[in-house]
């Protein structure tokens, strides 16, 4: 696979102001006290640790449950080279995002030129959540597998898209958006025939990860259940945004309900740059933006949509169309900032998304 210069250059500036970011807001800030006070170990804070028990132990928790078994299984691959679970997740991460960039900017400039395509990069690369590209979370490996199959969807080679189709569903629920947005093109641009007929089988992840759950607790669907413990069960999706807005509204809002006005904002952009979408992009793309941000809106809570809008990339694409000098200049200061503060307060063990 050709590797590209200019995106070596933009992921060494961004794992180096990172590292070097949250280093040092690690020695000399405030933690939380939730979390070990080894700077390693706040690589995996939150969610992090519950990935890298499943890895180590398989599902011992209920509530475990909720995570897709896909990056675990690879970590724990991983580790038998490594012999560090937590360095296996990291790298896991960080491999994905670079090689991620690279197909990323292949899929880009099949549209629009080299200039726009690293615009696209480095406004995702430099996103105010991006940090998590390097820990032990799953946003790192999905990232890669939802790029990997647009691209040979695009490039028509329906049988590694169907592949790495089946891997994305069976590492997070949104997985499925990728296996919607897919059928959907295969249908709309030549219908689904005796030649492409396997990409029908596309939610097999998903579908082994359904098989796995009702033989170890006999429902099938129990990630739903075990999403309760996370305050995710389903809801009408304007329940979400109406106690977030309540919220606001509080006089200590800024103070006590900081994270949910984050979170209504991040959701407002992210709905908005989706919906525009499909004036602008493949109908693939926009199905699979639109679906993916509405997933998390039937919960009753926005908490972590500002991580979950990180692999959506047709709304960096949008971002980088944006030819507003007033603009170009105002979000790079805005997420830079954002992203610096984000990144001292996660390693620093406090909630972010």
């Amino acid at each position: 696979m050709k590797l590209y210069s200019n995106i070596n250059i933009i992921f060494t500036v961004w794992l180096a102001s990172l590292l070097l970011i949250s280093y040092l807001g690690f020695s000399t800030l405030p933690h939380s006290g939730k979390f070990s006070n080894d700077f390693l170990s706040s690589f995996s804070n939150w969610d992090g640790g519950h990935f890298l028990a499943i890895a180590q132990k398989g599902y011992q928790e209920n509530f475990q449950y909720a995570f897709f078994p896909f990056y675990p299984m690879v970590i724990k691959t991983l580790t038998q080279f490594t012999n560090n679970f937590l360095l296996s997740g990291v790298l896991i991460s960080l491999l994905s995002f670079y090689f991620g960039l690279q197909i990323l900017y292949k899929l880009i400039i099949l549209d629009f030129d080299k200039k726009i395509a690293l615009k696209i990069i480095a406004a995702l690369a430099f996103f105010p959540t991006s940090f998590y590209f390097l820990t032990a979370y799953s946003e790192g490996l999905f990232f890669l597998l939802v790029v990997l199959t647009f691209y040979f969807l695009r490039t028509n080679k329906l049988f590694l898209a169907t592949i790495f189709a089946v891997l994305v569903s069976g590492t997070r629920l949104a997985g499925l958006a990728v296996v919607l947005a897919l059928i959907l093109e295969v249908q709309l641009t030549r219908g689904i025939n005796k030649k492409n007929w396997f990409v029908l089988f596309s939610p097999l992840g998903f579908l082994a990860y359904v098989w796995f759950l009702y033989n170890q607790t006999s429902d099938p669907f129990y990630f739903l259940t075990a999403e309760r413990y996370w305050q995710r069960e389903l809801v009408v999706p304007i329940f979400g945004f109406w106690d977030t807005i309540k919220n606001v509204t509080t006089p200590n809002f800024l103070t006590s309900h900081f994270n949910p006005v984050l979170d209504l904002l991040f959701a407002i952009f992210g709905l908005g740059l989706a919906i525009r979408s499909f004036r602008f992009l493949p109908i693939s793309y926009s199905v699979y933006a639109f679906v993916s941000i509405a997933l998390p809106l039937f919960t009753p809570t926005l908490s972590s949509i500002p991580r979950f809008l990180l692999p959506i990339f047709p709304i960096f694409i949008l971002l980088g169309l944006i030819k507003s000098q007033f603009l170009n200049l105002f979000y790079p200061v805005i997420t830079l900032m954002l992203l610096s503060i984000f990144t001292v307060l996660f390693f620093n063990g406090f909630w972010v998304a």
